[in-house]
């Protein structure tokens, strides 16, 4: 398994594994703001690849405020089910927080919605709640907390 930056062939395989209520042309169309983001040091489209299909992708992005470029966020985590478990969510944090680390950051940050599984894997992953926005979320007709949670960036 790779963990590495996205790339515009990635695109096929990151629409069908990672984006699959995406058309093609959507997914391939947020590649090249991510290059441009990571030229830029300021955010990272991450993907994880194993024998040319990718698996899993996430995205972390220091925040821009003056006072919060300490921060990161990761955000459109997302893992193909049949890599869920395998130990891949660990391996793409890992690697935000790498980045992260890089730019001088010191608190990474990741949501979700409440009650889901994510919830419970980001705590596994070391996570802290610190913010529930009840009814952050509505799908179709469903309705769900947006879970906010932190952890300190490792260090090297």
């Amino acid at each position: 398994m790779i963990i590495r930056p996205v790339r515009e062939e990635d695109a096929a395989s990151l629409q069908q594994n990672c984006f699959s209520a995406n058309t093609f042309e959507q997914t391939a169309a947020m590649i090249p703001p991510a290059i441009d983001g990571l030229e830029h040091g300021e955010s990272a489209m991450l993907v994880a690849e194993e024998n040319g299909d990718v698996l899993g992708t996430c995205t972390v992005e220091r925040l821009a405020h003056r006072m919060c470029r300490h921060r990161a966020d990761i955000v459109g985590f997302v893992i193909t089910p049949a890599a869920q478990g395998t130990g891949l969510a660990r391996k793409l944090v890992d690697a935000a927080n790498q980045r992260a680390r890089d730019w001088g950051c010191s608190i990474l940050e990741i949501s979700c919605r409440g009650g889901t599984h994510a919830e419970d894997a980001y705590r596994g992953l070391g996570f802290r709640v610190w913010g529930r926005l009840p009814e952050g979320y509505r799908d179709r007709d469903q309705t769900f907390d947006e879970v906010l949670l932190w952890k300190p960036i490792s260090p090297g």
